[in-house]
């Protein structure tokens, strides 16, 4: 019961993040990047039904899978247009979001005491990443980095978020982090956006984020 309750709540809020976005889309006129955002940043919350219904068993892997399938055929087929940008430039961030889900949950299948920094990691992603664009729009700073177009601000952005997210998480589920320990995250989350271009920052980030923070955890 527990585990039908998790694969309802998961999908169930994966697809109504998607229903506000488009609504918002819609009717508020945020743009496409703004409704790109809203579910960049509102998807990552699946993992709280995912913990507590799957913990650490092979439940976890099937929602990130069917997403990497899903969202690689909207993609090419734009069926989730809330998510996609328009134009000639494909993106497969959000195929690389889900991906990036898939590897941190096999991690924590593998090694149950992964299951808590796949959530640091994943939060840090969808907020850090996320709003980094927003405030990183005002055009100081700039500058590139690996063919990629940065902003000092946006960056500032992923280090503060991503240590407000690590030092919650840490003090709420008692992972033992110090406040120096999740800045020294928060700092490595701000590199692993900086060298991760064209959506691969959704991938960079939250791997590294999370194999950071289970060594600081175990060490």
């Amino acid at each position: 019961m527990v585990i039908f309750l998790g694969y309802a709540l998961t999908f169930a809020w994966v697809f109504a993040v998607m229903g506000i976005s488009h609504a918002a889309k819609k009717f508020c006129r945020i743009g496409e990047e703004g409704s790109r955002k809203i579910v960049h940043v509102l998807v990552s919350f699946a993992f709280f039904p995912m913990y507590f219904c799957f913990g650490a068993s092979w439940h976890l892997l099937v929602p990130p899978l069917c997403f990497v399938v899903l969202n690689y055929i909207s993609v090419k087929k734009s069926v989730f247009s809330m998510m996609e940008r328009s134009g000639e430039r494909q993106s497969y961030g959000t195929v690389i979001y889900a991906l990036s889900m898939l590897v941190m949950a096999a991690f924590s299948v593998l090694c149950p005491a992964f299951l808590l920094p796949y959530g640091v990691g994943l939060f840090c992603m969808s907020f850090g990443d996320g709003l980094a664009p927003i405030f990183g729009s005002v055009k100081r700073m700039n500058f590139s980095i690996f063919g990629g177009q940065r902003t000092a601000l946006g960056s500032l952005t992923v280090f503060v978020m991503s240590f407000v997210v690590t030092f919650s998480m840490s003090a709420v589920f008692s992972m033992g982090l110090r406040a120096y320990e999740c800045a020294l995250v928060a700092a490595f989350s701000a590199l692993m956006e900086l060298v991760g271009t064209r959506g691969l920052d959704n991938a960079t980030l939250p791997l590294g984020v999370s194999c950071l923070t289970f060594v600081l955890m175990t060490m």
